[in-house]
């Protein structure tokens, strides 16, 4: 015995409580003005992921070199995780100058004091300071600094190269010659008696 198909239009009746077209159409465009309330609610606000600005993208780098728990970040700056996560990338694509491979944040405990981009193909550096305290900006009271007041700033935070037992020290540290840089890299430029450090970030590939 062949089984009977169920009608169509009862089908439509039996789901939408109707068959009539007009009502049909209304009831369609309710449902979609529905489903965008509900995307546009589950989006984080528009630019949301870009608008962390430097002294925070700063700070949650030497927070999570701390050891701070993502989450712990993402609290304080009432984020989720991911958007953290994201800021933490976004941080390592910090210039559209393709010649500009590193940038360093001088802090001062977790706080930005100034930020230097470094072009070591043409011994530039470009810098941006944010505090209005001199003596915890990385050049003072030069605003255009040379190669060379970036050179002796870095050696600035270093042990000096004639200290005794430097080359011991720097065996300690698996480094084959006083370079500064270098050694900023293993000590991120701390110094007996100030709170002030350096932050590296080299641009990713």
């Amino acid at each position: 015995m062949k089984v009977k198909e169920p009608d169509l239009t009862e089908q439509i009746r039996e789901i939408f409580g109707t068959t009539d077209a007009k009502e049909l159409r209304q009831i369609a465009e309710d449902a979609a003005c529905y489903r965008k309330k509900g995307n546009s609610a589950n989006r984080s606000p528009v630019g949301r992921k870009n608008s962390f600005t430097d002294p925070q993208l700063a700070n949650i780098l030497a927070l999570q070199k701390q050891g701070v728990k993502i989450t712990e970040i993402a609290k304080k700056y009432h984020v989720s995780r991911q958007t953290i996560y994201s800021q933490i990338k976004r941080v390592h694509n910090f210039s559209e100058d393709p010649d500009v491979k590193m940038r360093m944040y001088f802090m001062n405990r977790d706080y930005l004091c100034t930020m230097i981009d470094i072009d070591f193909l043409h011994e530039k550096i470009y810098i941006k300071n944010y505090t209005d305290q001199i003596p915890l900006r990385a050049f003072g009271v030069v605003d255009n600094p040379s190669w060379n007041d970036f050179e002796y700033f870095l050696e600035d935070r270093c042990f000096p190269r004639t200290r005794d037992h430097a080359k011991e020290i720097l065996r300690d540290m698996r480094i084959p010659f006083y370079d500064p840089l270098l050694i900023i890299e293993k000590t991120d430029g701390y110094m007996e008696g100030d709170h002030q450090w350096i932050l590296t970030v080299k641009k990713e590939r």
